[in-house]
């Protein structure tokens, strides 16, 4: 298969749309794929891409192309910005097409179709960059064959649709981590929230009333030490002894994951968060840890089918504090969650992807 993604690969990457792609490379692999990757800046795209067509003029059989869009519109993900190899990527799917190769893409986000986005760059740039991710639609529209998205509910947010015939759910996924802390015997609730922590899109103040002042739940907070300056005067953390705050990665998540006993989604409610699934949602199923949700987002939509843990509609303090009372409810939740983790493996979502464009056969 044809793996497909208009920036570099990044083994370093900290990022989840850096992180994504790789996990689904290891995916189709671990799913018994040869991949063939088209990633790179556009010069390096162009080449690759001339490779593989000559493969499939000479007889090369590939099963699907799946791609990834950027965060970027496609023709401006060079470092310059500028729509320096306009025909590059969408002449390729054009090729592929010609040659009856079935053509996934998973569109990451909409973001830019929002006032938070209109807020966060100068209207100049935000008029040039719409213009090409209104580009990449009417391209899709042309050549591909499935549309992948982190939730079916994103659809209704892209401005003037797609028509795609087909449109399926494929969020992040999940690794199977063997070494999982058992959490019985504990006295309290060990309460863990990793992400962003700046208004609107992430408040955390219903988190943070939540745990003010109960003696029982103790919340952990790791974010970019930079947010966690500019917000410090608002949630005033720092003045709560049962709170405490992190910066960092690697190791320090790992282990405060296997301090947890919940994983609290409990913020401020904002008209994006109906359709993001974010990618800690899935580590944290990874590490066999409940999550506690507020209501009415794609989060809270998963967690409840899934029965990985609890969508609370108020008195969010009450009902974590009910938890650290009766530490049975967690127990029972968690192993469900460890049981969910290999239906939502990353393997499960390449061959999830391989069967939508290659139907039953894969």
């Amino acid at each position: 298969m044809i793996f497909h993604i208009p920036a570099d690969l990044d083994e370093n990457a900290v990022s989840a749309s850096g992180i994504r792609p790789l996990k689904m490379i290891k995916g189709f692999e671990k799913a018994g794929f040869y991949v063939e990757k088209v990633c790179g800046t556009a010069s390096e795209r162009k080449a690759k891409c001339s490779e593989i067509i000559n493969k499939i003029k000479n007889g090369e059989k590939y099963d699907f192309c799946y791609s990834e869009s950027s965060t970027m519109p496609t023709l401006l993900t060079d470092r310059h910005h500028l729509p320096l190899h306009p025909f590059t990527d969408f002449g390729f799917f054009k090729e592929l097409k010609r040659h009856n190769i079935p053509i996934g893409l998973f569109y990451r986000d909409v973001y830019w179709a929002f006032d938070l986005y209109k807020k966060s760059v100068s209207t100049l740039k935000r008029v040039f960059a719409v213009h090409f991710y209104k580009y990449d639609l009417k391209q899709y529209d042309k050549f591909v064959d499935t549309l992948f998205l982190p939730s079916l509910k994103m659809l209704q947010y892209i401005p003037g649709g797609v028509k795609i015939p087909n449109v399926q759910p494929l969020p992040s996924g999940c690794e199977i981590y063997d070494q999982i802390t058992e959490k019985n015997g504990r006295s309290g609730l060990n309460i863990l929230y990793i992400g962003g922590i700046t208004q609107p899109l992430y408040d955390l103040t219903p988190l943070i009333e939540a745990v003010r002042g109960r003696k029982m739940l103790n919340l952990t907070v790791i974010c970019r030490k930079n947010e966690y300056d500019s917000m410090k005067d608002f949630y005033k953390m720092e003045y709560e002894p049962n709170i405490s705050v992190i910066h960092g990665s690697g190791e320090i998540v790992k282990e405060s994951y296997k301090n947890a006993d919940v994983f609290a989604n409990l913020r401020v409610f904002d008209e994006y968060l109906k359709f993001a699934m974010p990618f800690k949602l899935f580590e944290t199923v990874s590490y066999g840890v409940p999550v506690v949700a507020s209501p009415g987002t794609a989060v809270a939509d998963f967690v409840e089918s899934n029965g990985i843990g609890w969508v609370v509609e108020e008195n969010f303090g009450e009902f974590l504090q009910k938890l650290a009372e009766n530490r049975a409810l967690i127990e029972e939740k968690r192993q469900n969650v460890l049981k969910k983790r290999y239906e939502n493996t990353w393997e499960a979502r390449a061959l999830f992807v391989a069967k939508q464009l290659c139907g039953e056969k894969k």
